[in-house]
Order: C-alpha cells, then structure tokens, then sequence
C-alpha cells in the first residue's frame, strides 16, 4: 500500500545527470588537470606504460596531420613509445560484470594515449579512431574528464 498522495509506481526516474559547476572553478580544474599531465608520479599512478615516451606531455608537428591511416598511425605511436600503453589498453579488456554487459556495455577498455588535434588534423583522427584505448579531441574542446578520467 501506498500512502495518499504518492504514487506506487513512478513513471520516470529522476537523476541529477548534470551539475552545475561555476566557471572559475571549471577553468581551475581544466589548468589543474592539464598541469597534471606533466608530472611523471601522476601518470605512471593512473597505471600507463610510458618508459619509452621522451617527454611528458609529448608535442610532435603538424606533419602527423597527414597521416591517413591507422597502420600509419600505430608506426607513429610506435616511434613516439607509445606503443607499450596501448599493448596494455589490448591486455586489459574485460568483461564487465553484472547486467551491464546485457546493455550495450559489454566490455570494460583501460584509457590509453590522449591525442589533442587543431583544425587541420581530421585525417590523423580518423586514423586513430580505430586504435583502442586512444582517444583524440579537438583543443578547443578539452574537458576534465579527458584529461584526468576518473578522478
């Protein structure tokens, strides 16, 4: 039995899917979270494989725009030593527990690589794409969750 006034079975759910954060303090996580990229303690603890990366984070030039293709691509990653953390992102594929692997959700990636393009690199994203656990995203475009998943 339900008391008066409320109904035994609701319609629709009600979640809090957005959360209204305030602009300064959006723009002090975006710098936090990129100035975290560049610390060496902080990444390897996110569990990535960089030994053969030279440099954090690693800046190549607008050649790669160009590439087209994803075996292309792999060689670049593989060039740059990046190679090893997507080895691990491959490795680390599961299937997710409980019923979410029945909705679309099956399997559980790790994060690898972020890929940050400008305007002229479509081709180098299409190339990528297809690479797991490699995400690209426009500059303009960045956002904490991108950066600093799970954190």
């Amino acid at each position: 039995m339900c008391r008066k006034g409320h109904m035994a079975f609701p319609l629709q759910t009600w979640r809090r899917w957005h959360r209204k954060v305030n602009l300064n303090e959006r723009r002090h996580a975006l710098a936090s979270a990129l100035s975290g990229t560049t610390c060496l303690p902080l990444v390897l603890a996110r569990g990535h494989r960089i030994s053969q990366v030279p440099q954090l984070p690693l800046v190549i030039d607008a050649e790669a725009n160009k590439i087209a293709k994803t075996k292309e691509a792999e060689k670049m990653l593989e060039k740059l030593g990046c190679l090893e953390d997507i080895q691990r992102v491959r490795d680390g594929k599961v299937i997710r527990a409980g019923v979410g692997k029945a909705r679309g959700n099956r399997y559980r990636l790790k994060k690898g690589p972020l890929v940050v393009v400008d305007d002229d690199g479509q081709n180098l994203v299409r190339a990528l794409r297809n690479i797991p656990g490699v995400d690209t995203v426009h500059v303009s475009r960045l956002n904490i969750r991108l950066l600093a998943p799970g954190g």
